[in-house]
């Protein structure tokens, strides 16, 4: 069976090794014919002008892994280097070995590309990048045009564009899927190669810092042993703030937010066992309210509060104002709550459409926001001095401190 085959995976070499990230790569390129023609593209754009065939749309490939023979009838022929970063010059000529490539990729107008894998630039042997004659009938070596010297790509710019296939909706859902499976292989066991390894090297590339904030949850959940969750939060079961999330703000600010007291439960806890003047003083720190309303577990409504912090804070901790209402007990409240302020008009008019909706209670939850930002500018310094994660873990300590917790025990 053909080794670039979704049901024929490698059972060995182990899945650090570079047949298998080759592999990977080689079975993204296969289902996805829009991969082959940006692929073919990075290789043509290397190539001499005379050289390249004009147009923007090949035929589909065949595409094989750990290769001897080839069997179109090539008549182009270009040795292709993927590594970390981009090698010196290396001429190409016929060798003589017994073939096996990491890669063929054969167009069928006759350019084929031979594909030599090496993540690190300093384990490059040349004379792996040149192809063998016993590839070939004598009569067929006369006919083939063999490009003189190996094209390098470099894996960041490949895994740019599959991050923009993946982060768009350039193609169809599977091929997207693939894109996205391929990425999560590459981040886990070669995360060096990627272009979104360091904030620096995202640049202002908003998809690239969106994949590397994803990357830094990852990082931190592993380091204080929990879970990340969809990419942007580390959950924290049963704790008075469940959700630690992180990500980076359209204005290029990573934002780090926990919601204390977001449940009934939550709440009953955080307002028993806080220090008052600790949290409201948080250093560097937004504490905002979050006042909303729920159905069980499911949110319904966010309230917007005029309400100074601390008088919100004080004037919602006698626990029988929150908690689950039933709504002949809840309607002369939001009502009273509209007067006085602390919740807008466009709240009470929503909350008397959910009353409409048959609903017998309600859960009032008085939580807060505890939000923390930092630029970029300070994010990549801290990322290059090998304290980011421990800066942001030290920086959680203060508010979670203030309500009695840490934050993983």
């Amino acid at each position: 069976m053909d080794r670039v085959n979704l049901f024929n995976p490698f059972s060995s070499p182990p899945v650090q090794h570079e047949n298998r990230l080759t592999w990977a790569f080689l079975i993204a390129l296969k289902y996805a014919p829009s991969f082959q023609n940006f692929f073919r593209g990075l290789v043509e754009a290397k190539l001499p002008m005379g050289d390249r065939v004009h147009g923007n749309f090949w035929d589909p490939a065949r595409i094989s892994t750990q290769t001897k023979g080839i069997e179109s009838p090539t008549s182009r022929l270009v040795s292709i280097l993927l590594t970390n970063k981009t090698h010196r010059h290396i001429p190409v000529d016929w060798s003589n070995r017994e073939p096996k490539y990491d890669g063929v990729i054969e167009y069928p107008d006759g350019l084929t590309l031979i594909v030599e894998n090496k993540p690190s630039s300093d384990d490059v042997w040349d004379e792996q990048l040149w192809p063998s004659r016993r590839s070939f009938s004598s009569d067929h070596i006369s006919k083939i045009d063999l490009h003189p010297s190996a094209i390098c790509l470099e894996w960041s710019d490949i895994l740019e564009e599959v991050l923009k296939y993946t982060d768009s909706g350039m193609d169809s859902f599977a091929n997207r899927e693939i894109f996205r499976d391929f990425l999560s292989f590459v981040e886990k066991y070669h995360d060096g190669l990627t272009p979104y390894r360091t904030f620096r090297l995202c640049s202002n590339r908003q998809q690239a810092i969106n994949r590397r904030a994803r990357m830094l949850v990852d990082k931190l959940g592993s380091q204080v042993n929990l879970e990340s969750r969809e990419g942007w939060y580390l959950f924290r079961p049963n704790k008075i703030a469940e959700r630690v999330g992180i990500w980076v703000e359209p204005k290029l600010t990573l934002k780090v937010n926990l919601w204390p007291a977001n449940t009934v439960t939550q709440a009953r806890r955080f307002y028993n066992e806080v220090n008052r003047t600790g949290f409201l003083g948080l250093e560097g720190w937004g504490v905002e309210p979050n006042l909303h309303f729920s159905f069980v577990s499911t949110p319904l409504i966010s309230a917007k509060q005029t309400w100074p912090t601390d008088r919100y804070f004080d004037y919602f901790s006698n626990e029988e104002l929150y908690g689950q209402k039933n709504i002949a007990t809840l309607v002369p409240l939001v009502k009273q709550w509209e007067s006085e302020g602390i919740i807008t008009s466009d709240d009470l008019d929503k909350l008397n459409a959910l009353f409409d909706k048959n609903y017998s209670t309600l859960n009032v939850n008085p939580g807060f926001s505890v939000s923390r930002e930092w630029n970029l500018d300070t994010v990549i310094d801290l990322e290059e001095r090998r304290e980011l994660e421990n800066h942001i873990i030290d920086a959680l300590k203060a508010p979670l401190a203030s309500w009695g917790e840490i934050l993983s025990d």
